[in-house]
């Protein structure tokens, strides 16, 4: 563990991660191309400028980072354990019994500890679309690469200069022109069990004109081993075209998460985005979209489900930069035990940007007097002929309608879990996959019944 220097608005960046970049650049030898290496080089100076965020931050007013950045996390880029083949054997069994990941696709990249991992991969090779993990896509497509790489995400903080500096592996999906794909493409990234690690997944989603297309980002654990994972997901979505985006995080209870998705929307394209997050000791995830083009249309729903003490962070946000475009956000958290949840959302309506529709809601449920929530709907309008609404609620279950059910004959576990999954179905029924959303709601009656029966 690191002594840590802590200012008013930042906390000093160790030379622990100093010295393993030094190690990682040795590591490379020069072999990854100039515009890489500017991108490295302008992220450390931007680290080194703002370290990582501390509470007196307001948009990490209710996160404390402190137990991330004070450990001293080894770069998985480092490490070799994804090929050792124990650990791959015992990640294939893990993904064919997963209640979730299992036959899902016949496209799917599985990475181990931030590692591709081909063995445990399935590529259908097609004339649609190119799909290979972007550590070889860098070397192979670097015209595409140079253009889309690093062009819409921005350093906010400290954990996104860190993923620029010491990204590992991940995806780099160009879907062409004219492309309706039904089979969703699943990225399955891997905790193998070894302690401490840090892992900075990047993935990159181009999708070409008039296209259509599902992407499933998975995020899952051997083990209960702390580690701590930092993802960027960038995504380009071209005219006309549409993409449904769902993150699963499911890490160990004990791990640390940040993600960022950072999506660029064209002229009449849209986006869904389902992020349903239940694992980590911490969680932040950003979620920030921009649409960027006239009738472009955002829908984003969330689920995030902490017991323990568990702790949840998501902030959003919604740049209406062009007129005549559409977002729609509708989240909600069950939290029980001693566990806290977290909400931002704000919607941005630039100037210009007439005839925006913009809604957005989120709701919480507490199911014990410890849980918490703290939730903040924001809305900057600087255009007039524009419709807005946003709100939030927080509560416990309807006791009328608990006795209600008990009055006809279920007992009070059945009842309390039928108005529980009632609740989260509400984010679940937006889910177009149906293989996928009955699964995950499948999932959630299982977690729901542990929560009860431990508790009851």
């Amino acid at each position: 563990m690191t002594e840590l220097v802590l200012k008013k608005n930042k906390i000093e960046v160790s030379d622990w991660y100093l010295k393993n970049l030094e190690i990682l650049e040795a590591h490379n030898n020069g072999s990854i191309p100039d515009f890489i290496k500017e991108i490295k080089k302008s992220s450390l100076n931007k680290l080194m400028e703002i370290g990582f965020p501390t509470q007196k931050i307001e948009d990490w007013k209710y996160t404390n980072v402190l137990p991330i950045v004070e450990k001293n996390f080894k770069p998985s880029n480092l490490i070799d354990s994804w090929a050792n083949e124990q650990i791959i054997e015992a990640t294939k069994k893990f993904i064919d019994n997963d209640p979730i990941i299992a036959n899902l696709s016949s496209n799917q990249l599985v990475f181990i500890d931030g590692h591709f991992v081909e063995a445990l991969s399935k590529i259908q090779n097609t004339d649609d679309f190119e799909i290979l993990p972007i550590k070889k896509a860098i070397k192979e497509k670097l015209e595409p690469i140079k253009k889309h790489f690093n062009r819409y995400v921005e350093i906010e903080n400290g954990f996104n200069a860190l993923n620029n500096l010491f990204f590992s592996d991940g995806i780099f999906l160009n879907v062409k022109d004219n492309v309706v794909e039904d089979e969703p493409i699943v990225i399955v990234f891997v905790q193998s069990g070894v302690d401490e690690l840090m892992i900075n997944p990047r993935n990159l989603i181009v999708v070409g004109n008039n296209s259509k297309i599902r992407l499933i980002e998975s995020y899952i654990s051997l083990g209960s081993s702390q580690n701590f994972t930092n993802t960027i997901t960038e995504i380009f979505i071209a005219e006309n075209s549409f993409l449904e985006h769902y993150k699963f995080q499911n890490e160990s209870i004990q791990g640390f998460h940040i993600g960022k998705t950072q999506t660029q929307l064209e002229r009449n394209s849209n986006f869904i985005s389902h992020n349903l997050a239940f694992g980590g000791l911490i969680t932040r995830n950003d979620i920030n979209i921009v649409l960027d083009g006239e009738g472009a249309e955002s829908h984003f729903y969330g689920l995030y489900f902490v017991k323990d003490k568990q702790h949840i962070d998501n902030h959003t946000l919604v740049d209406h930069s062009k007129p005549y475009c559409l977002s729609n956000e509708f989240y909600k958290g069950i939290l029980s035990e001693n566990s806290r949840g977290v909400f931002n959302g704000k919607i941005i309506v630039r100037k210009g940007a007439q005839k925006t529709n913009a809604y957005q809601s989120n709701k919480n449920l507490l199911l014990s007097g410890n849980a918490k929530i703290d939730t903040k709907p924001q809305l900057e309008i600087f255009a007039d002929d524009v419709r807005c609404t946003h709100g939030a609620t927080v509560g416990q279950l309807d006791d009328d309608a608990l006795f209600y059910l008990r009055s006809r004959g279920i007992d009070e576990k059945n009842a309390r879990s039928l108005l529980i999954n009632a609740f989260a179905n509400d984010v679940l029924s937006n889910m177009t996959f149906e293989p996928l959303r009955n699964k995950i709601n499948d999932f959630v009656i299982e977690q729901l019944n542990q929560i009860l029966t431990k508790n009851n």
